[in-house]
């Protein structure tokens, strides 16, 4: 199945829905309840048998359903890879990786080096043409709490580092959704804040790039 922006929104949609619809507000603080998260053994049970096979096969011992629950195992990456490949890509068009470092560095490069035909160029959030809109990821360092030129150098890092990624579902003035996994022990919608400009501004992350996609 060729991937596309709908294909992106479908499949992270359909993993929102799955797991009960969790929301964070991170303009207004709302915050939903009601949702499923990963302290339930099916939902536990979900991660492993639906998002971990991409990486894990015999003889290799698997995160267990305790290491999933007591979070010592982060599956926010893993998510965001079942997702892509649901929505088409093959992994030479995208690097399914247990790290969202493995492909957000992979976007910045794909720029960098001038890479038409790469599916996402990454963009450093302060720069104009990193304008989030639907079907792009926005990633973000994961961790200790970084001043803003700190969190921006890691635009210009290659080797592993802790950090987070969502993917852009929908836009309006001033503000966009996006979707990931792991984000109160769920698969979680994300409301965050735009600048007048169409950049990222919300300060309860410390975001660093924008990956744009290069495709419909």
């Amino acid at each position: 199945m060729p991937f596309s922006t709908n294909t992106i929104v479908q499949a992270a949609t359909a993993e929102w829905n799955r797991w009960g619809n969790s929301t964070w507000n991170c303009i207004t603080g709302d915050k939903s309840s009601g949702f499923h998260n990963d302290d339930e053994e099916a939902f536990a049970r979900y991660v492993i048998d639906t998002y971990l096979p991409l990486f894990f096969s015999p003889p290799i011992t698997w995160p267990s359903q305790a290491n999933i629950s007591n979070d010592d195992y982060p599956w926010s990456a893993v998510t965001i890879s079942y997702i892509m490949k649901t929505a088409g890509f093959l992994k030479t068009e995208f690097p399914f990786s247990q790290a969202h470092a493995t492909y957000l560095t992979w976007g910045i490069a794909n720029r960098k080096q001038n890479k038409l035909d790469a599916a996402y160029w990454g963009y450093r959030v302060d720069e104009a043409e990193a304008l989030p809109d639907v079907g792009d990821l926005v990633g973000c360092v994961r961790g200790q709490p970084l001043t803003r030129p700190q969190a921006l150098a890691y635009f210009d890092r290659t080797g592993p580092y802790t950090s987070h990624a969502d993917i852009v579902v929908a836009k309006r003035p001033g503000e966009i959704d996006v979707i990931g996994g792991n984000v109160r022990d769920s698969v979680t919608k994300k409301t965050l804040k735009l600048n007048n400009n169409g950049q990222l501004v919300d300060p309860h992350h410390d975001w660093f790039v924008v990956l744009k996609k290069r495709f419909d």
